[in-house]
Protein backbone atom coordinates (compact mmCIF):
# COMPACT_ATOMS: atom_id res chain seq x y z
CA UNK A 1 0.00 0.00 0.00
CA UNK A 2 1.33 3.44 -0.87
CA UNK A 3 1.90 6.05 1.79
CA UNK A 4 0.42 9.50 2.31
CA UNK A 5 3.21 11.99 1.66
CA UNK A 6 4.31 14.24 4.54
CA UNK A 7 1.98 17.19 4.81
CA UNK A 8 -1.06 15.26 3.62
CA UNK A 9 -3.10 15.43 6.85
CA UNK A 10 -4.37 18.34 8.94
CA UNK A 11 -5.89 17.79 12.37
CA UNK A 12 -8.93 19.91 13.24
CA UNK A 13 -9.59 20.77 16.90
CA UNK A 14 -12.08 23.00 18.69
CA UNK A 15 -11.45 24.19 22.24
CA UNK A 16 -13.76 25.86 24.74
CA UNK A 17 -13.19 27.92 27.89
CA UNK A 18 -12.51 25.05 30.30
CA UNK A 19 -9.06 23.63 30.91
CA UNK A 20 -8.50 20.32 29.13
CA UNK A 21 -6.39 17.98 31.27
CA UNK A 22 -5.72 15.59 28.36
CA UNK A 23 -4.94 18.22 25.71
CA UNK A 24 -1.16 17.83 25.93
CA UNK A 25 -1.47 14.04 25.82
CA UNK A 26 -3.78 14.18 22.82
CA UNK A 27 -1.42 16.46 20.91
CA UNK A 28 1.55 14.24 21.70
CA UNK A 29 -0.37 11.18 20.51
CA UNK A 30 -1.02 12.64 17.03
CA UNK A 31 2.22 14.56 16.44
CA UNK A 32 3.50 11.94 13.98
CA UNK A 33 0.11 11.45 12.31
CA UNK A 34 -0.69 15.01 11.18
CA UNK A 35 1.57 17.69 9.78
CA UNK A 36 -0.70 20.65 10.50
CA UNK A 37 -2.97 21.50 13.45
CA UNK A 38 -5.89 23.88 12.90
CA UNK A 39 -7.59 25.07 16.09
CA UNK A 40 -10.75 27.02 16.72
CA UNK A 41 -10.21 28.31 20.26
CA UNK A 42 -13.41 29.94 21.47
CA UNK A 43 -12.23 30.59 25.02
CA UNK A 44 -11.78 34.11 26.31
CA UNK A 45 -8.35 35.71 26.44
CA UNK A 46 -6.05 34.73 27.95
CA UNK A 47 -6.76 31.25 26.65
CA UNK A 48 -6.09 28.41 29.12
CA UNK A 49 -4.82 26.36 26.18
CA UNK A 50 -2.27 28.77 24.71
CA UNK A 51 0.84 27.47 26.49
CA UNK A 52 0.04 23.81 25.75
CA UNK A 53 -0.58 24.55 22.08
CA UNK A 54 2.63 26.56 21.75
CA UNK A 55 4.63 23.87 23.54
CA UNK A 56 3.35 21.02 21.36
CA UNK A 57 5.39 19.75 18.44
CA UNK A 58 2.96 21.56 16.15
CA UNK A 59 3.65 24.85 17.91
CA UNK A 60 7.40 24.38 18.03
CA UNK A 61 7.54 23.42 14.35
CA UNK A 62 5.37 26.34 13.21
CA UNK A 63 2.65 23.99 11.98
CA UNK A 64 -0.05 25.39 14.29
CA UNK A 65 -2.79 27.81 13.24
CA UNK A 66 -5.13 29.08 15.96
CA UNK A 67 -8.31 30.98 15.21
CA UNK A 68 -10.06 32.74 18.10
CA UNK A 69 -13.79 33.25 17.71
CA UNK A 70 -16.77 33.23 20.10
CA UNK A 71 -18.68 29.95 20.33
CA UNK A 72 -22.15 29.81 18.81
CA UNK A 73 -22.56 26.12 17.98
CA UNK A 74 -20.38 23.10 17.27
CA UNK A 75 -20.97 23.04 13.51
CA UNK A 76 -19.96 26.69 13.18
CA UNK A 77 -16.75 26.05 15.14
CA UNK A 78 -15.82 23.06 13.00
CA UNK A 79 -16.72 24.91 9.81
CA UNK A 80 -14.28 27.61 10.82
CA UNK A 81 -11.58 24.93 10.84
CA UNK A 82 -12.68 23.90 7.34
CA UNK A 83 -12.32 27.50 6.19
CA UNK A 84 -8.82 27.62 7.61
CA UNK A 85 -8.10 24.29 5.94
CA UNK A 86 -9.06 25.63 2.51
CA UNK A 87 -6.99 28.76 3.08
CA UNK A 88 -3.84 26.92 4.17
CA UNK A 89 -3.21 24.33 1.50
CA UNK A 90 -6.40 22.22 1.42
CA UNK A 91 -4.54 19.06 2.45
CA UNK A 92 -6.20 15.89 1.14
CA UNK A 93 -7.10 14.36 4.52
CA UNK A 94 -8.51 15.77 7.75
CA UNK A 95 -8.02 14.17 11.15
CA UNK A 96 -11.00 14.57 13.50
CA UNK A 97 -9.72 15.06 17.05
CA UNK A 98 -11.13 16.09 20.42
CA UNK A 99 -9.12 17.32 23.38
CA UNK A 100 -10.15 14.39 25.60
CA UNK A 101 -9.24 11.57 23.21
CA UNK A 102 -5.76 10.05 23.18
CA UNK A 103 -4.49 7.79 20.42
CA UNK A 104 -2.18 4.82 20.58
CA UNK A 105 1.09 4.41 18.76
CA UNK A 106 -0.61 2.77 15.77
CA UNK A 107 -2.21 6.01 14.61
CA UNK A 108 0.91 7.20 12.79
CA UNK A 109 1.03 4.04 10.66
CA UNK A 110 -2.65 4.44 9.83
CA UNK A 111 -2.08 8.05 8.81
CA UNK A 112 0.80 7.10 6.52
CA UNK A 113 -1.35 4.48 4.84
CA UNK A 114 -4.18 6.84 3.86
CA UNK A 115 -2.57 7.63 0.52
CA UNK A 116 -3.07 4.04 -0.54
CA UNK A 117 -6.82 3.96 -0.04
CA UNK A 118 -8.95 3.64 -3.17
CA UNK A 119 -10.47 6.99 -4.18
CA UNK A 120 -13.98 5.73 -3.41
CA UNK A 121 -13.27 5.79 0.32
CA UNK A 122 -13.97 9.11 2.06
CA UNK A 123 -13.96 8.05 5.73
CA UNK A 124 -11.69 6.02 7.99
CA UNK A 125 -13.17 4.99 11.33
CA UNK A 126 -11.70 3.48 14.46
CA UNK A 127 -13.17 2.57 17.85
CA UNK A 128 -12.99 4.28 21.25
CA UNK A 129 -13.05 3.01 24.79
CA UNK A 130 -15.46 5.29 26.62
CA UNK A 131 -13.83 5.33 30.04
CA UNK A 132 -16.18 6.44 32.78
CA UNK A 133 -15.75 7.72 36.32
CA UNK A 134 -12.30 6.18 36.58
CA UNK A 135 -9.31 5.09 34.53
CA UNK A 136 -10.21 1.48 35.41
CA UNK A 137 -13.76 1.23 34.02
CA UNK A 138 -15.47 1.91 30.70
CA UNK A 139 -19.04 1.75 29.47
CA UNK A 140 -18.64 0.79 25.80
CA UNK A 141 -16.43 0.57 22.74
CA UNK A 142 -17.98 2.68 20.00
CA UNK A 143 -17.17 3.27 16.34
CA UNK A 144 -15.71 6.73 15.77
CA UNK A 145 -14.71 8.73 12.69
CA UNK A 146 -10.96 9.44 12.69
CA UNK A 147 -10.20 10.75 9.19
CA UNK A 148 -12.17 12.11 6.26
CA UNK A 149 -11.20 13.41 2.84
CA UNK A 150 -11.24 17.09 2.18
CA UNK A 151 -13.35 18.05 -0.80
CA UNK A 152 -14.65 21.52 -1.66
CA UNK A 153 -18.15 21.95 -0.32
CA UNK A 154 -17.83 19.64 2.67
CA UNK A 155 -19.59 21.21 5.69
CA UNK A 156 -20.71 20.47 9.22
CA UNK A 157 -24.35 20.88 10.23
CA UNK A 158 -26.04 20.86 13.63
CA UNK A 159 -25.71 22.93 16.77
CA UNK A 160 -24.78 19.86 18.84
CA UNK A 161 -23.82 16.30 17.84
CA UNK A 162 -22.88 17.85 14.52
CA UNK A 163 -22.92 15.85 11.28
CA UNK A 164 -20.62 16.08 8.27
CA UNK A 165 -22.26 16.77 4.92
CA UNK A 166 -20.89 16.75 1.39
CA UNK A 167 -19.13 13.39 1.28
CA UNK A 168 -20.80 10.25 -0.05
CA UNK A 169 -17.85 7.87 -0.37
CA UNK A 170 -17.36 4.58 1.44
CA UNK A 171 -16.36 4.15 5.09
CA UNK A 172 -13.50 1.92 6.17
CA UNK A 173 -13.60 0.66 9.76
CA UNK A 174 -10.27 -0.40 11.21
CA UNK A 175 -9.32 -2.88 13.96
CA UNK A 176 -7.95 -0.04 16.05
CA UNK A 177 -9.13 1.28 19.40
CA UNK A 178 -8.11 4.37 21.37
CA UNK A 179 -9.17 6.10 24.58
CA UNK A 180 -11.81 8.71 25.38
CA UNK A 181 -11.27 10.32 28.79
CA UNK A 182 -14.00 12.97 28.80
CA UNK A 183 -16.09 11.16 31.45
CA UNK A 184 -13.25 10.28 33.83
CA UNK A 185 -13.04 13.73 35.45
CA UNK A 186 -15.24 15.30 38.15
CA UNK A 187 -19.00 14.67 38.28
CA UNK A 188 -19.58 18.43 38.19
CA UNK A 189 -17.70 18.70 34.91
CA UNK A 190 -19.91 15.96 33.48
CA UNK A 191 -23.04 17.79 34.67
CA UNK A 192 -21.85 21.11 33.24
CA UNK A 193 -21.29 19.48 29.87
CA UNK A 194 -24.81 18.12 29.97
CA UNK A 195 -26.17 21.61 30.63
CA UNK A 196 -24.15 23.02 27.73
CA UNK A 197 -25.41 20.38 25.30
CA UNK A 198 -28.97 20.87 26.52
CA UNK A 199 -28.71 24.62 25.87
CA UNK A 200 -27.93 23.77 22.24
CA UNK A 201 -30.95 21.53 21.86
CA UNK A 202 -29.73 18.10 22.98
CA UNK A 203 -32.47 16.04 24.67
CA UNK A 204 -32.33 14.73 28.22
CA UNK A 205 -32.73 15.84 31.81
CA UNK A 206 -30.01 18.05 33.28
CA UNK A 207 -29.22 19.54 36.65
CA UNK A 208 -30.20 23.11 37.40
CA UNK A 209 -27.33 25.55 37.86
CA UNK A 210 -28.02 25.90 41.57
CA UNK A 211 -27.64 22.10 41.97
CA UNK A 212 -24.13 21.90 40.54
CA UNK A 213 -22.31 22.58 43.81
CA UNK A 214 -24.02 19.81 45.75
CA UNK A 215 -25.83 16.93 44.08
CA UNK A 216 -26.26 13.23 44.72
CA UNK A 217 -23.63 11.67 42.45
CA UNK A 218 -24.88 8.12 43.04
CA UNK A 219 -28.35 9.09 41.92
CA UNK A 220 -27.09 11.19 39.02
CA UNK A 221 -25.00 8.34 37.58
CA UNK A 222 -27.40 5.54 38.58
CA UNK A 223 -28.29 4.73 34.93
CA UNK A 224 -24.59 4.35 34.09
CA UNK A 225 -23.29 2.19 36.94
CA UNK A 226 -24.90 -1.05 35.65
CA UNK A 227 -23.01 -0.61 32.37
CA UNK A 228 -19.53 -0.34 33.88
CA UNK A 229 -16.99 -2.78 32.47
CA UNK A 230 -13.53 -3.42 33.94
CA UNK A 231 -10.77 -1.88 31.84
CA UNK A 232 -7.80 -4.27 31.77
CA UNK A 233 -5.90 -2.92 28.78
CA UNK A 234 -3.01 -0.47 28.79
CA UNK A 235 -3.69 3.22 28.44
CA UNK A 236 -2.08 4.92 25.43
CA UNK A 237 1.56 5.74 26.10
CA UNK A 238 0.94 9.44 25.55
CA UNK A 239 -1.68 9.47 28.32
CA UNK A 240 0.30 7.75 31.08
CA UNK A 241 1.78 10.82 32.76
CA UNK A 242 -1.63 12.53 32.76
CA UNK A 243 -3.50 9.56 34.20
CA UNK A 244 -0.80 9.12 36.87
CA UNK A 245 -1.15 12.75 37.93
CA UNK A 246 -4.95 12.75 37.90
CA UNK A 247 -5.37 9.51 39.85
CA UNK A 248 -4.48 11.37 43.03
CA UNK A 249 -6.60 14.42 42.26
CA UNK A 250 -9.65 12.32 41.35
CA UNK A 251 -9.20 9.52 43.87
CA UNK A 252 -12.43 10.30 45.74
CA UNK A 253 -14.54 10.16 42.59
CA UNK A 254 -12.78 7.11 41.22
CA UNK A 255 -13.27 5.21 44.49
CA UNK A 256 -17.00 5.79 44.22
CA UNK A 257 -17.01 4.34 40.71
CA UNK A 258 -15.16 1.23 41.88
CA UNK A 259 -17.59 0.85 44.78
CA UNK A 260 -20.64 1.06 42.53
CA UNK A 261 -19.14 -1.36 40.01
CA UNK A 262 -18.50 -3.86 42.82
CA UNK A 263 -22.17 -3.63 43.80
CA UNK A 264 -23.44 -4.81 40.44
CA UNK A 265 -25.79 -7.76 40.97
CA UNK A 266 -24.62 -11.11 39.65
CA UNK A 267 -27.12 -11.03 36.79
CA UNK A 268 -25.78 -7.64 35.67
CA UNK A 269 -22.19 -8.88 35.90
CA UNK A 270 -23.01 -11.89 33.75
CA UNK A 271 -24.74 -9.68 31.20
CA UNK A 272 -21.69 -7.42 31.14
CA UNK A 273 -19.42 -10.38 30.39
CA UNK A 274 -21.41 -10.87 27.20
CA UNK A 275 -21.45 -7.14 26.43
CA UNK A 276 -17.68 -6.93 26.80
CA UNK A 277 -17.13 -9.92 24.52
CA UNK A 278 -19.42 -8.38 21.89
CA UNK A 279 -17.54 -5.08 22.00
CA UNK A 280 -14.22 -6.85 21.62
CA UNK A 281 -15.49 -8.94 18.72
CA UNK A 282 -16.96 -5.91 16.98
CA UNK A 283 -13.69 -4.02 16.62
CA UNK A 284 -11.30 -6.95 16.34
CA UNK A 285 -13.37 -8.53 13.54
CA UNK A 286 -12.47 -5.58 11.30
CA UNK A 287 -9.13 -7.32 10.77
CA UNK A 288 -10.99 -9.77 8.51
CA UNK A 289 -11.24 -7.01 5.89
CA UNK A 290 -8.02 -7.14 3.80
CA UNK A 291 -8.06 -3.38 3.17
CA UNK A 292 -8.52 -2.61 6.86
CA UNK A 293 -5.78 -5.07 7.74
CA UNK A 294 -3.40 -3.48 5.23
CA UNK A 295 -4.19 -0.01 6.57
CA UNK A 296 -3.64 -0.70 10.25
CA UNK A 297 -1.56 -3.86 10.37
CA UNK A 298 -2.13 -6.49 13.05
CA UNK A 299 -4.05 -4.95 15.98
CA UNK A 300 -2.00 -5.01 19.14
CA UNK A 301 -3.48 -4.43 22.59
CA UNK A 302 -1.27 -4.90 25.63
CA UNK A 303 -3.19 -6.31 28.55
CA UNK A 304 -2.35 -5.40 32.10
CA UNK A 305 -1.87 -8.03 34.76
CA UNK A 306 -4.45 -8.21 37.50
Amino acid sequence: MSQTPPGGIAAHLILGPREEPFLAAMLASIEDAASLLLVNDNSAEPSPHAAILRGSRFGVAGSLIVDCAPFTEFAAARNRCLELHAAHGALPWIMFVDADEVHGEGISAIARALGGLPPGYDFVDGYTWHLFGSFDYYTSIERRMMFFRYRPGVRWEGAVHERLQGLDGKRLALPYVYAHYGHTLTPRRHAEKGRHYSSLGAPGDVLREEELDDFDVRRYFAPVYPRLLRFRESHPQAALSTTARLRGELAQHHRLTAEMAARQPLAIKMRNVVRKANYELRWRARALDPLARATVGTPRITRRRG
